[in-house]
């Protein structure tokens, strides 16, 4: 694999956990204002662990 093939491989990994994280985002949201506590611990651990994720890409790069 070239260099450049890889960088652009980790670049649209870095796009696509900014977008998963932002659809997390979104379905905290949606949850909490449904008021299904449930559901909005579910998707608060998922958001929780993509902002981690995110964290640990910046501190990389």
């Amino acid at each position: 694999m070239t260099h450049w093939h890889r960088r652009s491989q980790q670049k649209l990994a870095r796009v696509q956990l900014v977008a998963r994280t932002r659809m997390a985002w979104e379905r905290f949201l949606d949850a909490s204002q449904a008021g299904d506590p449930r559901s909005a611990a579910r998707a608060r651990t998922r958001l929780t662990v993509l902002n981690r994720a995110m964290a640990l890409l910046a501190l990389q790069g």
